[in-house]
Formats: C-alpha cells, sequence, structure tokens
C-alpha cells in the first residue's frame, strides 16, 4: 500500500487505514443499528402523506409530534411533485426512492477518498452519515449532492433556492454571493426561494409543528439567545470569509448553526463545504 503523502512519516500507513476502516465500520455499525431500528423508508410517509392529502383536498400541514417521520415540514411544490407517484404502488416507490438517496450518499462521499489521508478520514465520518439518512428515505442526501454539485455554476442560485424551500438553511449560502460582491445571484437565490417557499403561506399552518423535538441536538434547548447569536455570528463570518479559500465550508457550518433543531445525518451538511468544484460562469 502507498503510503498517503500527507501522512506522517512516523505513522505506518496501514496503521492509519486499520483505524480509518474501524471508524467506519464503528461509524455505520451504531448509526445503521438506529437507522435499521425505523422501518426502512421511514420518513417517505411524510412525502406520500402530503402527496395524498392534496388529492383529497385535505389540509397540507397537519399537526403531529414533532420528530414523527410522517410531519411534512417542506414547500407546497414538493408534496405536489409528490402527487403522480402515489399512483404508483408505494413498496416500489419507496425502494426506487431510498435506492436513488443510497445513490447520492455515495456521490458525496466516495470521491473523498481520493484525498489521501484527510480524504479517507472523512469519508470514515460522513459515509455513514449520509447512509443513514438514505436508509431513511430522507431527502437530505439528495439535497447536499444538489448543493456540492450547484453552488458554484451559472444555476447555482436556483439549487441554493431549491434546497432553501425544503429545508431552509441552504439560503445561508446565498450570504457566500454576497460576501463576493455578486449581490445579483444572492437576490436572485433570495427571489427564488420567495416563489419557491411562498406558497406555503396560502396554506392552513396551525398544525405545522415548529417543535424541536426530543433527542434533537439544538441550541435553541438550551437558550434562544444562544442560538441566535451562534447563527447570526457565523453568517456574519460566512459574509466576511466569502472570497477566502474556505467560504463555502464556513458557510456549510453557518448552515448548520442556523438549523433549530439539529438531527446527526444534517452533518452532511458540512460535505458542501468540502466538494471540489468550478465555476462554469
Amino acid at each position: 500500500m502507498t503510503r498517503p503523502s500527507s501522512l506522517p512519516s512516523s505513522v505506518p500507513s496501514w496503521i492509519f487505514f486499520t483505524a480509518a476502516t474501524l471508524l467506519f465500520a464503528l461509524m455505520g455499525y451504531a448509526l445503521s443499528t438506529y437507522a435499521l431500528s425505523r422501518e426502512v423508508g421511514a420518513d417517505v410517509a411524510a412525502y406520500w402523506g402530503a402527496a395524498e392529502r392534496l388529492r383529497a383536498g385535505e389540509p397540507l400541514y397537519v399537526a403531529g409530534a414533532a420528530n414523527a417521520s410522517d410531519l411534512y415540514r417542506y414547500a407546497p411544490w414538493f408534496a405536489f411533485a409528490w402527487v403522480p407517484l402515489t399512483f404508483l404502488p408505494r413498496e416500489a416507490v419507496t425502494a426506487a426512492w431510498v435506492g436513488l438517496m443510497i445513490a447520492a450518499a455515495i456521490l458525496t462521499t466516495v470521491p473523498l477518498v481520493r484525498h489521501g489521508v484527510a480524504g479517507t478520514a472523512a469519508f470514515s465520518l460522513f459515509a455513514p452519515i449520509q447512509l443513514q439518512a438514505a436508509v431513511f428515505g430522507n431527502v437530505q442526501p439528495l439535497l447536499v449532492l444538489m448543493l456540492m454539485w450547484g453552488v458554484e455554476r451559472r444555476s447555482g442560485p436556483v439549487w441554493i433556492a431549491v434546497g432553501a424551500s425544503l429545508k431552509a438553511v441552504p439560503l445561508v449560502l446565498a450570504v457566500v454571493y454576497a460576501g463576493r460582491g455578486e449581490w445579483s445571484r444572492a437576490g436572485l437565490a433570495l427571489l427564488l426561494t420567495a416563489v419557491l417557499a411562498g406558497p406555503t403561506l396560502l396554506f392552513d399552518l396551525s398544525g405545522y409543528s415548529t417543535a424541536a423535538g426530543p433527542g434533537q441536538m439544538s441550541l435553541t434547548a438550551v437558550a434562544t439567545q444562544l442560538y441566535l447569536a451562534v447563527a447570526i455570528t457565523l453568517v456574519g463570518v460566512t459574509f466576511a470569509r466569502a472570497k477566502g479559500r474556505f467560504a463555502w465550508l464556513v458557510g456549510a457550518g453557518a448552515m448548520m448553526a442556523a438549523l433549530p433543531r439539529l438531527l446527526t445525518y444534517e452533518i452532511g451538511f458540512l460535505l458542501v463545504g468540502l466538494a471540489e468544484r468550478r465555476r462554469d460562469r
């Protein structure tokens, strides 16, 4: 085995790769045990149920437990996109969707191993996290892939807006555009987010849950003021560092800080800042 160039000469390569493999195995075992304790594709219930309610003319946003897998928290367009799928067998749709999320999880993490020691360690950490979300059937791996691929492209504001309409915090990435002086791109991301998420206000939101739910990692559970202070500070740092080498990584960290409820697999947002990308503008 060739020693990675970034590995200190005092550390045999086989020790490092053995440690990385064990880390991956332990992370994978812990997260998959939890993931498989629930029904595979459990989060699909939220998308499927929302689409069925639209078909039946029922309220899109209904009351439910704060962390229930069938609680719909996304913009209406996503539920409408699922409506045609409800005419197909649910088991087949769930299997296909989970398969797509697994593919997205692989695409977002496997490229990391090309970057020697740090990349292999990052893969060992992030692959189980992304695969956990994929087993749930949560849209997270696809959302991360979309942002990794799209933020530096001409179409970047579109992908940020789509992400923000699903999980709100991707809009923080538009601050990178603003910090670079690309105000038109930042403004477009904001406008498109309003177009995609704005129709939410046309629906009855009396049943929409804003509670973090039990077992969530959230600064809001400590103090709302602390959550706001940390989130605002990191957004400010993102603006200040927007022209630096690690702008997207800082922005990804600000995204996580802005989440009022942080689930384990949402740590995968950091992959947006670790991705290689080119600017095709």
